[in-house]
């Protein structure tokens, strides 16, 4: 297995065009006013999501470990500025950091692309305020691979194992899973991590609009 950055350096151009045409949907669970609030993009690709932040008012860094993903972020930025500051660096530790404290943090569909699980999740307590919020999103990690109705390859989890047989592995899809594999964690992993970190959980949902199902958190660093 590749390390992250290079699994997403390798595929950067291609995984850009690839997405151009997914839009900026609304992120679930983020609190309901963020314009003028430092937010953090964790995993932020080429700046997809940061950019809808901004977009929302919030005053955003993205952060990534992909240097090409983050070159492609930065040229959009310099096109259609926005204020957005981008940074290469590992979310597993905090060596790219300002040590200036968000007042929230994001990570949509990325924690299966992070390899130490636990080292993000404390490093993104870490990087907030007492009392901000973070909200990630999943694929939901229960569709087995080979699922009928899933011909892009979003299966979670590799046929030959099981939803409890933890681990990196590719689909065998055109998609992103196909390029880049993608890491299979248990619901109940992803949830004792975050508690691990010192977070506290205020909400959940999972998406009955989408094909696989999205499954949505969000939490708050104690005061």
């Amino acid at each position: 297995m590749a390390p992250s950055a290079a699994r997403y350096d390798d595929v950067a151009d291609w995984y850009v065009e690839y997405t151009r045409p997914w839009g900026d949907e609304p992120i679930a669970l983020l609190p309901g006013d963020i314009a003028g609030r430092r937010v953090l993009d964790v995993a932020c690709g080429h700046g997809r999501i940061s950019r809808y932040l901004s977009d929302c008012g919030a005053i955003v860094t993205g952060v990534d470990v992909s240097a090409k993903l983050i070159a492609h972020a930065e040229r959009t930025e310099a096109r259609a500025p926005r204020g957005i500051r981008y940074v290469v660096g590992d979310a597993t530790d905090t060596e790219w950091w300002d040590g200036i404290a968000f007042d929230g943090v994001l990570c949509n569909l990325a924690l299966m692309d992070i390899d130490q699980l636990d080292s993000a999740l404390q490093t993104i307590a870490a990087v907030l305020v007492p009392d901000g919020w973070f909200t990630f999103s999943l694929f939901h990690p229960c569709y087995p691979g080979g699922w009928e109705g899933s011909p892009t390859g979003h299966a979670s989890w590799s046929p030959e194992g099981g939803y409890a047989s933890e681990g990196w592995w590719r689909t065998d899809g055109d998609g992103v899973r196909g390029h880049v594999g993608t890491t299979h964690r248990m619901l109940c992993t992803y949830l004792n991590a975050v508690v691990r970190a010192g977070l506290v959980f205020e909400d959940f949902t999972e998406s009955a609009t989408h094909v696989p199902v999205y499954f949505a958190a969000r939490c708050r660093r104690p005061a």
